[in-house]
């Protein structure tokens, strides 16, 4: 029993590999960074939107166009690895913290 757990304990993975869940939020980071970067189209979109009302599409193209090719020049994958090495960098961060915490634990006694 006591080889099934060193050897899960050995085979776990790298730091830099990312969760499921960590790679949904650097996703969700890197969505929210583009609508950050891209705000003044996202806007004009609104405000046409919000004057057209159902004929949107056809009036609103232009807009469209623009937000959308705004929104999608952060799509590409060096920003994805951005969002990822920020993830990391906190996975590192909380990991010297525990360090710190146990080395002090470990120095009181």
């Amino acid at each position: 029993m006591s080889d099934d757990l060193s050897s899960s304990t050995s085979r776990r993975l790298p730091i830099w590999v990312l969760g499921p869940r960590e790679e949904k939020e650097a996703r969700q980071n890197l969505k929210k960074f583009a609508y950050d970067q891209c705000s003044e189209y996202v806007k004009a979109m609104v405000e046409c939107s919000k004057l057209h009302g159902l004929k949107i599409f056809p009036a609103c193209q232009p807009q469209r166009d623009r937000m959308a090719g705004c929104i999608l020049s952060y799509q590409g994958d060096s920003f994805l690895d951005q969002e990822r090495d920020k993830i990391v960098q906190r996975k590192i961060g909380k990991l010297e913290q525990q360090l710190r915490e146990q080395q002090e634990t470990h120095a009181k006694k």
